[in-house]
């Protein structure tokens, strides 16, 4: 007999997981195992805890720390007491930060365009720009503070312009010298953008690139029709990283200079920090505070940049002939 005679409806038979689906979900979870503990321990967990110490004044003593709740005495402080140096230091930061960006995207895309063509010796020279960016960063910046420090202390590039006749610079003392060679150091370590943009190039549609040309069209029509609307997802992906990069400067200025030298113009808001959290006595708390407001000025950036993400979306319709009436 029909099971629809009864009832008049069809039975419900209830479906049991499949083993298989099971045991791939565990066996992904036991690979994300690592990477989930490692955030909720290294990043959640120190995040919510400066959170904490942020609304309370830390008192370092032999036996601990002493904690007092005062609200948000410690934001009032980088604002509105006329002691904080935070404005400063942001200032600086930001002001290095947005030169440093558009000239390392600026410069790692032109490197990109230029050795993505093809001539005798590429490939070395795509090892001898990516090279520097392996070398960590401590070891980088102690070979360009030996180069580059006055000729009584042996500067090898100041005993140069000596021998030349030349009047040697002060590349570590003036405010103005030093960010430019912070900004040469930043250039000279930035390989793993070319190459991240050498790798886009080379998925540019090349029979675009031919039509534009039987078209008459020149090098910079190709760029701008065709390169660019292809790389442009790339390109605000790295200009992203570039910017959380250059807001996070903290061993150039270490090495280069001592307590922000000269007169505070190096004193980046990652060297206050760790001033104030391991350095000076009692300003734990601000610290914290003052971290939570880099992350905030962080997100606002990040969201504006965001924001203006429409002029950077890849062209879905790039290849497409208008229909002209």
């Amino acid at each position: 007999m029909n099971p629809e005679s009864k009832t008049g409806t069809a039975p419900n038979y209830v479906k049991k997981p499949a083993k298989g689906a099971t045991k791939e979900a565990v066996a992904g979870y036991l690979f994300a195992a690592p990477a989930i503990i490692g955030f909720l321990v290294l990043t959640l967990y120190p995040m919510l805890a400066s959170l904490f110490y942020s609304f309370h004044k830390i008192t370092v003593m032999s036996g601990g720390q002493v904690m007092e709740w005062i609200g948000l005495d410690n934001f009032r402080y980088i604002f509105s007491n006329p002691s904080s140096e935070f404005k400063k230091s942001i200032t600086v930061t930001l002001i290095y930060a947005f030169i440093n960006v558009v000239l390392v995207i600026a410069f790692c895309l032109l490197v990109a365009l230029l050795l993505n063509r093809k001539f005798l010796g590429r490939n070395m020279l795509r090892a001898v720009f990516f090279l520097p960016s392996v070398i960590p960063m401590l070891a980088t910046t102690i070979v360009w503070q030996m180069l580059l420090q006055n000729q009584a202390k042996g500067g090898l590039v100041n005993w140069l312009l000596l021998q030349l006749g030349i009047t040697p610079l002060d590349f570590l003392t003036d405010p103005v010298r030093i960010f430019e060679t912070l900004f040469i150091m930043s250039l000279w370590t930035c390989g793993g953008t070319i190459v991240v943009f050498i790798a886009t190039l080379q998925d540019v549609p090349g029979e675009l690139l031919e039509a534009i040309e039987m078209d008459g069209g020149n090098a910079w029509h190709k760029f701008q029709k065709v390169t660019y609307p292809t790389i442009k997802p790339v390109l605000f992906f790295q200009l992203i990283m570039c910017m959380m990069t250059s807001i996070q400067i903290y061993t150039q200025s270490v090495v280069l200079s001592r307590n922000g030298a000269p007169d505070r113009m190096t004193y980046f808001i990652n060297v206050m920090i760790y001033d104030h959290s391991f350095v000076q006595v009692g300003m734990r708390g601000l610290a914290s505070a003052e971290a939570w407001v880099v992350f905030l000025i962080t997100l606002l950036i990040t969201v504006i940049l965001f924001y203006f993400q429409g002029a950077l979306k890849k062209d879905d319709s790039m290849g497409k002939r208008k229909r002209v009436r």
